[in-house]
């Protein structure tokens, strides 16, 4: 019974660490198809299947196992770095920033496709008036708001840390502030990205730069995003 009990207590475990997170699609194709949601991790020979795009727009993802993010191909492996150069904001060179020393990539895009074919790109985001910056950062101004990234990390690792960094802009000098609130798991992550102050720089220079942004990750579910998508 005592075995019986701890085998059951197992398989409930791993059918709850096999969450489904679900969206709604803002901008649905009239008459649209279902799609895979995919990505395509640098240094892969082929997509990874992350999810499902509905006919009626729901998004429902399902993230694979640790072992899709590798090739039998020893040429051709996923490009991973130290966790710090994977996030889309970190203060480097700084000897107070101290990050954890885990092997991650910053995956981007989220991708649609359709029997086999790429077909567009999705947002997710908190406004659509990001999605320019999200697009161009060095022609575009950034929005105040959140945006969603996925980020691949090897093993389970924290940060919690608060940091400053200065940036040169000709005679801008943009001094950022960013907060990691990060519990990670091995595999995906879905990372929200909230920019709360942005500092205006010389226009004929370059674009505007956040100088306060959250770093947080999601762990239960995706309420409050808007998932936009550019087709292709």
């Amino acid at each position: 019974m005592k075995k019986l009990f701890t085998l059951l207590a197992l398989l409930l475990s791993v059918l709850g660490s096999a969450q489904t997170l679900t969206g709604k699609l803002i901008n649905p194709l009239k008459g649209m198809k279902g799609m895979d949601i995919a990505i395509w991790p640098l240094g892969l020979d082929k997509s990874i299947s992350i999810g499902q795009l509905k006919a009626d727009g729901t998004l429902e993802f399902t993230f694979p196992p640790k072992e899709s993010f590798q090739s039998d191909n020893e040429a051709q492996q996923m490009v991973a770095n130290d966790l710090k150069y994977a996030l889309a904001f970190n203060c480097l060179g700084l000897e107070e920033a101290t990050y954890p020393e885990i092997m991650a990539a910053r995956i981007k895009p989220i991708s649609l496709w359709y029997k086999g074919r790429y077909a567009g790109v999705l947002f997710p985001v908190t406004s659509e008036a990001m999605i320019p910056w999200l697009e161009d950062e060095a022609y575009n101004n950034p929005e105040k708001g959140t945006f969603y990234e996925l980020i691949y990390l090897a093993q389970a690792t924290t940060l919690n840390m608060q940091c400053t960094t200065t940036y040169q802009f000709s005679d801008d000098v943009v001094e950022a502030t960013y907060d990691y609130q990060l519990e990670l798991e091995a595999g995906l992550n879905f990372i929200a990205y909230t920019i709360e102050d942005i500092y205006e720089t010389d226009p004929k220079v370059t674009s505007f730069k956040p100088s306060k942004v959250t770093v947080k990750n999601i762990r239960e579910g995706l309420d409050g995003i808007q998932w936009f998508a550019k087709y292709f």
